[in-house]
């Protein structure tokens, strides 16, 4: 029996998923906790996880780019206009949320899969949200916020060698000091499953019927994963909710291969209303920023989208702000 476009496309989305899943309950991948690690430890070991991944994934790209097997043009994360206002907005409260949450859209997934109940709830929360600032009652401030601070750009990447000098110094700085190497082995490797979905969205594709070429991100489909378990019946499957199903499943087989399941709840009652602040403020932040530390941080900044190169800076300096403040208040 053959598969459908659709279904081969969600098929290999499930399977870059796990792997994803996989590799980053191994080495605990998370733009967070890179961003933690620079801030109290010398050798940041998941930063340089992040660096090699983004490098790796820019590589990857622009690789099918000049060989022909990728038009970026079409590329979900090249909209026609520039939303300034809304990466540097949205990426700032995505940087504010996720610390309050512990851990990105991604990581929340990862750490659900270990039986952290504070991670579902979050992940829960931060997928509503979106969906709600997408196709919801958030929607036309979302609309607002675009008009006022979008620039007409079409459908236009930042020159290579921005891209070629972001790479040149994401490798530099993953190799500047030696850290574990399942730090680098999972960097390298979640780098390159970037290309990989833009190649699944590609050459998986029917050509009379397209579907949207694209690569990690979680902040829609966190969405459209909740909408399709809710409706189920007459729901389409895309790439993006599989990407989310595999996640799950990829961690949670790591978990159980290294006996770590543990239910986690919250240590106060009062604490659910942080984690649900910091999920809130990132499904609206992801939504305006149009993508998460993954979406904006890889398959972005891969992609020389403009937008990705104001959210992520945006989505550090929060962060690391947030990260001050907490420890300030707890002294």
């Amino acid at each position: 029996m053959s598969l459908d476009s659709n279904a081969a496309v969600a098929l290999a989305a499930f399977v870059i998923g796990a792997l994803f899943g996989a590799l980053a309950r191994w080495s605990g991948f998370c733009l967070r906790g890179a961003v933690e690690d620079t801030l109290t430890i010398p050798e940041a070991p998941r930063l340089r996880s992040f660096l090699l991944a983004m490098a790796v994934a820019f590589l990857g790209v622009q690789a099918l780019v000049l060989t022909g097997r990728l038009d970026l043009s079409r590329a979900v994360v090249l909209p026609q206009s520039l939303f300034w206002g809304g990466a540097l907005l949205g990426g700032a409260l995505f940087g504010v949320g996720m610390v309050l949450t512990g851990g990105c859209g991604t990581r929340l997934l990862v750490l659900m899969a270990g039986g952290n109940l504070r991670s579902a709830i979050s992940f829960l929360v931060f997928a509503l949200v979106a969906y709600a600032t997408i196709r919801g009652i958030l929607a036309p401030v979302r609309s607002a916020l675009m008009a006022l601070s979008s620039t007409p750009l079409g459908r236009q990447t930042l020159p290579t060698t921005v891209g070629v000098i972001v790479a040149a110094l994401a490798l530099v700085g993953a190799f500047w000091r030696r850290v574990p190497p399942r730090h680098l082995v999972a960097g390298l490797l979640i780098g390159l499953l970037v290309p990989a979905g833009y190649l699944a969205t590609t050459l998986l594709a029917d050509e009379f019927d397209p579907l949207p070429v694209e690569s990690l991100n979680v902040t829609r489909a966190g969405g459209d994963a909740l909408v399709y378990l809710l409706i189920w019946t007459g729901a389409k499957i895309n790439f993006g909710i599989a990407f989310v199903a595999g996640i799950l499943v990829g961690a949670a087989v790591i978990v159980a291969l290294q006996g770590d399941f543990k239910l986690v709840g919250f240590d106060r009652p009062v604490d659910i209303l942080r984690y649900a602040f910091g999920a809130a403020l990132m499904g609206v932040g992801g939504v305006l920023a149009l993508g998460c530390t993954i979406g904006n941080g890889l398959t972005g900044v891969a992609s020389l989208a403009p937008t990705s190169f104001i959210a992520v800076p945006a989505m550090v300096v929060a962060a690391a702000a947030t990260f001050k403040w907490r420890w300030r208040r707890q002294a």
